[in-house]
């Protein structure tokens, strides 16, 4: 055994490994007779789907990303997202180990720095074991530190890959089927409950709190289904086009995406995404344009702005759309400022409870106690109403990432989170800087200018740990990917060029031969030389 060709060895063992547990899970859901057809129909497609798509099978983790909903069925009920990482990361390790792909893993020191906090994150769980109530755990509800694992082994994957310029110019198209299909799902779950409760007997991502049965949004007749497909189509949009152009009404598709879309959002009645689509507006205008492109961009938003203010005076806008503006000055419906009003004031209870109770909901102040609650915990929690504020505080639904955050990794794993963070906002700062001028400048900006908003609006407005930083981790996958792709890129160009240099006298004699004497010695095509019809 040769140590150099250990990691083609570990490929091996861990593909065999893989493929052995499925087998005998498909053998033992065949023998306990469960969706036996559907597991053989299943695994003939995902042989398919891996023979067809081959090195390219990452494309299904980024294309998948927004589908947080589990299958009926399915062992664990894991999102499908991590069950596409999976199956990615098990292709992939077997092309490595058939030597079809032979690209190495390349790292930087943002990805150290990652690795550092899932570390720490470890070392929790060691601290604060968990797993379910049938197998004897004193702490229940650890299923985030299985799509952390899901997702670091679809990082893996992610890390091997570099695309092509001709490719990534559309990358931004690829990143938001997920959320126009979430969005096409809850438009049918919304408007058509009888729909929704068919598919939310096959796929859990599916909300069923809407007008139509009486939900909370009922009140304020939101749609937030509508967000996160408004939100992507909009980053999309003013990623791929000068916010200029796309605001222009003479390109008219354009025009019409970014009116849907900032239509959707204002329709969702959530001000925070409206506030995060404004943040990365003025920064995809800042990055093209500069600060003069932002002061221009200012003094054509502003009397929109004002325009749709001055309408509510006159025509009531819909109440979501108020409750969206409601942040502004305006002469809004009183029932959606209270509305909006107690929902600040509710955050703020909630924060102010878990800050001074002591060790009541937080036991570990300093290094966290991790995912998951004790037992003790659960029972409180199955004994208070359903979404009270005791009930939330008790599972860690603080609506605070610097809250949620102390409570799993304490004050020490926290700071450490705050540095990857702001480490990943310059990361993602110059790469956008590196990139413009290039076909990565719109993937850069539609993956990078979150990474510099979100932070410090998560910090300060609202935010959960555990989304948090499955996002971050997909994020930097994505940059890196970004990155290394670029560098590729200007190595071929810089390799070009000489070759360009050489070919480019050879090419202007064959196609302007005036320097070619003719037969009587002269030079025809010169200045002076004489011409037919002179």
């Amino acid at each position: 055994m040769k140590l150099a060709r250990l990691p083609e060895y570990l490929s091996i063992v861990v593909t065999a490994v893989i493929g052995i547990l499925l087998a005998l899970y498909l053998g033992l859901s065949a023998g306990a007779g469960s969706n036996t057809t559907y597991l053989i129909i299943g695994s003939i497609i995902a042989v398919v789907i891996a023979l067809v798509l081959r090195a390219n099978i990452w494309l299904l983790i980024p294309l998948c990303w927004p589908l947080g909903g589990s299958i009926t069925g399915m062992p664990g009920s894991f999102p499908v997202r991590d069950l596409v990482m999976l199956y990615a990361f098990a292709v992939f390790l077997a092309l490595k180990a058939l030597k079809v792909v032979r690209a190495k893993t390349q790292y930087n020191w943002l990805d150290y720095l990652l690795f550092l906090n899932l570390i720490y994150l470890f070392t929790i769980y060691i601290k604060n074991p968990v797993g379910t109530d049938s197998m004897g755990f004193e702490r229940v509800g650890g299923k985030v530190y299985f799509e952390v694992l899901f997702l670091i082994s679809g990082y893996w994957v992610i890390a091997h890959v570099t695309v092509s310029g001709k490719f990534i110019r559309k990358f931004p198209l690829l990143l938001i089927c997920g959320d126009l299909l979430n969005g096409i799902v809850g438009f049918l779950t919304f408007h058509f409950p009888v729909f929704g409760l068919a598919l939310g007997q096959v796929y859990s991502g599916v909300s069923l709190t809407n007008s139509a049965l009486g939900g909370e949004d009922s009140a304020s007749e939101r749609e937030g289904y509508l967000t996160s497909p408004g939100y992507a189509v909009c980053k999309a949009l003013f990623s791929m086009h000068s916010p200029f152009r796309v605001l222009n009404p003479i390109y008219f598709w354009r025009f019409l995406g970014a009116s849907l879309g900032i239509l959707m959002i204002l329709k969702s009645g959530f001000r925070g995404t409206l506030v995060g689509l404004g943040f990365f507006f003025i920064a995809s205008t800042y990055f093209r344009h500069g600060f003069l492109g932002v002061i221009r961009m200012t003094l054509i938003i502003i009397p929109c702005l004002c325009m749709l203010i001055a309408v509510q005076g006159i025509v009531e806008l819909p109440l979501p759309m108020q409750r969206s503006l409601s942040f502004l000055p305006g002469n809004w419906n009183p029932a959606v400022v209270d509305d909006a009003k107690g929902s600040l004031e509710w955050r703020y209870d909630i924060w102010d409870r878990v800050r001074t109770s002591g060790h009541k909901y937080i036991n570990d102040w300093w290094f966290g106690d991790g995912f998951g609650i004790s037992k003790t915990q659960l029972q409180q929690a199955l004994n208070s109403p359903e979404e009270s504020q005791e009930n939330l505080a008790i599972v860690g639904q603080y609506h605070s990432l610097p809250l949620s955050a102390i409570r799993v990794v304490g004050y020490v794993g926290f700071s450490l989170y705050c540095v990857l963070l702001f480490c990943m906002g310059v990361f993602a700062w110059k790469l956008i800087r590196r990139a413009k001028g290039t076909p990565f400048f719109p993937a850069a900006l539609f993956i990078g200018v979150p990474a510099i908003t979100s932070p410090p609006q998560e910090l300060l407005l609202t935010g959960f740990f555990d989304s948090s930083i499955l996002s971050t981790i997909f994020s930097i996958a994505i940059m890196q990917m970004i990155s290394r792709s670029l560098e590729q890129y200007r190595r071929d160009q810089e390799e070009l060029a000489p070759d360009a240099a050489k070919a480019l006298p050879e090419l202007v004699r064959h196609r302007f031969p005036s320097d070619l004497p003719g037969q009587d010695g002269s030079l025809p095509g010169r200045i002076g030389s004489t011409c037919p019809g002179n």
